[in-house]
């Protein structure tokens, strides 16, 4: 597979347009009128872990078909054909995803989930062949190619969805509709914490009689098997997987915040692993300017053991309470302080639910006593996700393309959390903090 540069590519639209191949949709970003059957119909590109996750969670939302698989490696191609046998379903298998577009008349979307060095070039070439897609996080290797994704979808005025699936879970919606929009339950958010801890694991193998040669595997931009089947830990693929951990968590901070960052500190690297390259460590301290005044908001991707058993979440915390909220609800919780005022309108309102607690005495030792910073009053949230992380992110995507809803992440939005994380990366190679212009964030 052929590298395709933007130049190269506006050329092939420009042409492709001359002929008749772009199809349009309505303007913003709700799909075409459904079909009757309301049947969508998929391909996917890429079939390793996250495509499986895709799949296997699209396979649980009615009147989805998936028509074509792509990828390069023979092995799985295999793996995705006897997946979906259990679902009743048969597709057709390509290896090179241009080959597919040409071939397969009838698609309404794709799935992608490749390595993010190829999104640019994978997105744009389906949003020209007239399909909505559906691009997983990061969107892409730098901002540039981001902003040629956001372009292309803007001139084909097809559906853009990336997959920042927190956009899409009951959990946080609640918490920014009702306790931040609507209560301002935490009153002045004053700092966020987030961190997402990473346990210990080697690098992927592969059975060796399912080896790729390297002749072969040097025409999809890979030197062996070793790197395409560790992509995430080679810069020339992507930023990395710690950046790419932070970057989910860093969406929600601006979502929640209803803002972007103008500065960042960070610092990071390969501080356990010795053969990779991207980091395996990154903490960065973002700056926000918001209506209530400064926040900064710190995010950690660390390769540790489990550390307290908790393994991400994003934190916070306000001048009258604090909320901890993690796709796993075992993990998300609401923290009223001992000096807040009452908040037993929300629980009336089913905004949040009083959580019993027996108290811990504090230990003694005859007239000395440890000192408390005051009763910390725990509530949990009434909305659950109560089914797979992806699936609400999927059916807004498919409800989207049926023209029953709006993007909850079109590439814009996905675009303003990808900036700060290319960001972080620049600051910790140059060792100092950098600014974030409004110029940064266009697109």
């Amino acid at each position: 597979m052929t590298i395709i540069r933007r130049r190269e590519f506006l050329g092939a639209t420009a042409a492709a347009a001359g002929a008749g191949i772009l199809l349009g949709a309505a303007a913003g970003v709700k799909g075409d009128t459904a079909k009757p059957s309301d049947e969508i119909n998929l391909a996917v590109i890429g079939f390793g872990s996250q495509g499986r996750n895709l799949v296997d969670t699209a396979m649980l939302i009615p009147n989805i078909r998936i028509r074509a698989i792509c990828d390069i490696w023979p092995y799985r191609q295999q793996y995705g054909v006897n997946r979906l046998k259990s679902y009743d379903q048969t597709a057709v298998v390509y290896a090179d995803y241009r080959e597919m577009l040409d071939k397969e008349k009838g698609l309404d979307a794709v799935l992608i989930a490749t390595p993010e060095f190829v999104h640019a070039e994978q997105t744009n070439a389906c949003l020209a062949a007239g399909l909505h897609v559906y691009c997983e996080s990061m969107m892409a290797h730098s901002a540039e190619a981001a902003r040629w994704m956001i372009q292309t979808a803007k001139e084909t005025a097809k559906l853009l969805q990336i997959g920042y699936q927190r956009r899409s879970n009951p959990c946080y919606r609640h918490v920014v509709d009702k306790l931040i929009r609507q209560t301002e339950l935490p009153e002045q958010i004053t700092q966020v914490q987030t961190r997402w801890v990473m346990g210990v694991n080697e690098m992927s193998g592969w059975p060796r009689r399912r080896t790729i040669p390297d002749e072969q595997l040097h025409k999809y931009g890979y030197d062996n098997m070793r790197q395409f089947r560790n992509w995430r830990w080679f810069w020339k693929f992507g930023a990395g997987l710690a950046a790419g951990m932070m970057a989910h968590q860093i969406d929600v901070a601006n979502w929640f915040l209803d803002a972007v960052p103008n500065s960042v500190l960070a610092a990071g690297g390969v501080d356990y692993y010795e053969s990779r390259e991207t980091f395996d460590n990154l903490t960065a301290i973002y700056r926000y300017k918001t209506e209530s005044g400064t926040i900064r908001v710190c995010g950690q991707v660390l390769t540790d053991t489990r550390a307290d058993g908790i393994g991400h979440f994003e934190q916070f915390c306000g001048t009258e309470g604090t909320i901890r909220v993690s796709e796993n609800p075992n993990w998300t919780a609401v923290f009223q302080d001992p000096d807040a005022i009452e908040w037993d309108e929300w629980v009336r309102k089913d905004y949040i639910v009083k959580t019993k607690t027996e108290p811990a005495k504090p230990p003694t030792n005859g007239d000395q006593v440890v000192q408390e910073t005051g009763r910390v009053e725990p509530y949990s949230l009434p909305a659950l996700l109560t089914k797979p992380p992806l699936q609400p992110h999927l059916e807004n995507f498919f409800d989207a393309i049926r023209s029953k809803a709006e993007l909850n992440c079109p590439a814009e939005l996905a675009f303003r959390s990808e900036v700060p994380i290319f960001k972080a990366i620049e600051a910790v190679r140059d060792r100092r903090a950098l600014d974030i212009s409004s110029e940064d964030f266009s697109a």
